[in-house]
């Protein structure tokens, strides 16, 4: 394979955009003629592997308009939710997650499968390309593979138990597929990764990055293995009732041994980046640039796997300027889980005080707080001496929340795209550190969350005692990975004892200024810390809805409580 796949997924994603778009990939394998015709060459065939990673990997992100690009963030508490006309604001305030409407997953429940058929069509047809060499093929069929275990992960997460594809169904399949008990789910993502991954290569040319290595597909599994071992699904209890269907929404008993399963899993996703991929946390001493650079570099070596688009929608749905348009600000519930440069917490003021102790406080604020966000007054610290990102380029409507969210730009400068990070190896150092807590390894814990800590400037963490550890190895989930699409789902499967007050649900704050009027670009007077609105929680929320469309074709069960 001799063409570089950058630039044909650029191709396609221009081509394709971000939509579910009639393409031959779409229509039914008894089309002979199409896929003969697709895959007769290498170069035609390597159009369809392109398009399988722009349908696989856009999972999560946005498609539908700007004004729900950080759906996620809104409703978990961490971003305020904008406007009332946005889908953030009743989820967030009123409804939840509802069956028939307001809806999380960005895809849409059906588009999974979308993109899981494009990749089976791909495995199942590479076959016929004439001038590729057997171990090229297999090299492909195992990418396809990995690319189903990623998709079928993210269901599992927000799922639960779904129904298990196996293969591309064409007309004459029996389409209706019941969902598989959760466990089910969990060891197919195990074993598709496993067969997988030592077909994989550790690295690929510089002409061929973004596409799945051995690393990336071992993150796949180490990421299912960490969720199955968390509270919500490592029981026997769920969290509603759900009588005989119990199984498609827990694995029905505590099984202590998924957290070193999920430790051992990190430890194998660590020891083949660092040793076989050339991946790193990148640490120079400088906590600014490593950490703006790990997330807002394309192709840096801490990425393991990115969602790769340069052009289309995506730009439009994920720069600055548009989070900023549609009144998405940083919220004090989650400003609290920054530290001060120092290690230490800040406080902010209940009542009425003087704007320049905003400034002074800011300023103050670790250098992971600093790549994320841009505060009132102050020019983006993430873009230095760069007028594009400057406080007078901010958007011009007076609002009360603490800061802007600018992350994945850091030295950005007028470029609008970026790649979103699925995976990056600092992923692996938590993961790790959670689960050596969870079985009473501190040392281990300690030694890898420091990793990531140290790595931000800040003082070691020495805490032993578990449970105090594990809210500190929460807190980091948190502030090192931000906007990287965990934070909604990592509180849900924690079971967090306040996800009704304060996180999802209950009082959402932030900082208000000039007597609650709003911030603005320049004049401000005083500020103070407040409730902005009070957020929506119900149990039923821990699993997404499946939409009402689905179950009324009356083959999958919905989650109970919607």
């Amino acid at each position: 394979m001799k063409n570089n796949i950058y630039f044909l997924l650029l191709l396609s994603m221009i081509w394709g955009g971000v939509s579910c778009q009639d393409d031959f990939l779409q229509m039914p394998v008894s089309n002979t003629t199409t896929t003969d015709s697709v895959f007769s060459t290498s170069i035609k065939a390597q159009n369809a592997i392109a398009n399988a990673y722009q349908k696989a990997l856009n999972q999560g992100l946005p498609y539908q308009g700007n004004w729900n690009s950080l759906i996620q963030d809104n409703i978990s508490g961490a971003l305020t939710y904008g406007f009332s006309w946005t889908w953030g604001y009743g989820i967030a305030t009123s409804t939840g997650l509802t069956a028939s409407g307001n809806i999380e997953d960005m895809d849409g429940f059906g588009y999974n499968f979308t993109a899981i058929r494009q990749a089976y069509l791909v495995k199942e047809n590479i076959d016929k390309v004439t001038d590729m060499s057997a171990a090229d093929k297999a090299v492909v069929k195992a990418e396809m593979q990995a690319l189903v275990a990623y998709r079928y992960e993210q269901m599992f997460i927000m799922y639960g138990g779904v129904p298990i594809l196996s293969k591309s169904l064409n007309v004459t399949d029996d389409l209706s597929i019941p969902r598989a008990p959760l466990k089910e789910v969990l060891d197919s993502i195990i074993a598709w990764c496993d067969a997988a991954i030592p077909v994989l290569p550790s690295q690929w040319p510089a002409t061929w990055t973004g596409r799945m290595t051995k690393a990336a597909a071992q993150a796949i599994k180490a990421k299912a293995l960490l969720y199955a071992a968390r509270p919500l699904f490592n029981t026997g209890t769920p969290y509603l009732d759900f009588g005989a269907n119990n199984n498609l929404i827990c694995l029905g008993s505590t099984d202590a041994s998924l957290w070193q399963r999920a430790a051992t899993a990190a430890e194998d996703v660590i020891r083949e980046a660092e040793t076989n991929s050339g991946a790193v946390i990148i640490n120079t001493g400088n906590p600014l640039d490593d950490y703006g650079t790990a997330t807002s570099t394309p192709s840096n070596p801490e990425v393991l796997l990115a969602y790769k688009h340069q052009a289309g929608g995506m730009n439009t749905f994920y720069n600055m300027h548009n989070w900023q348009a549609y009144g998405n600000g940083l919220t004090s519930n989650y400003l609290r889980f920054y530290y001060k440069a120092d290690g230490t917490d800040q406080a902010w003021p209940s009542t009425s005080t003087a704007f320049s102790d905003y400034l002074t406080r800011m300023q103050a604020m670790e250098p992971r707080f600093k790549a994320c966000f841009q505060a009132w007054e102050i020019n983006a610290w993430n873009n230095p001496n760069d007028n594009n990102w400057s406080t007078q380029k901010l958007f011009q409507w007076q609002a009360n929340y603490c800061a802007f969210p600018v992350k994945f730009y850091y030295k950005a400068g007028t470029r609008s795209w970026f790649e979103f990070p699925i995976f990056r190896l600092a992923a692996a150092y938590l993961s790790a550190a959670e689960a050596y807590n969870e079985v009473g390894q501190t040392t281990e814990a300690l030694q890898r969350l420091n990793v990531i800590h140290l790595r931000a400037g800040l003082p070691a963490i020495t805490e032993t005692d578990k449970d105090k550890l594990r809210s500190i190895i929460q807190r980091e989930w948190a502030v090192e990975f931000f906007d990287e699409n965990y934070w909604l789902h990592d509180i849900k499967h924690w079971k967090r004892s306040d996800i009704g007050n304060g996180l999802i649900g209950g009082p959402i704050r932030a900082l208000h200024f000039n007597s609650k009027a709003g911030g603005k670009l320049s004049g401000n007077t005083d500020y103070e810390e407040a409730t902005l609105y009070q957020g929506f929680w119900a149990p039923r929320q821990y699993l997404n809805p499946f939409p009402q469309t689905e179950i009324n074709k009356g083959t999958l069960i919905q989650n109970p409580g919607y």
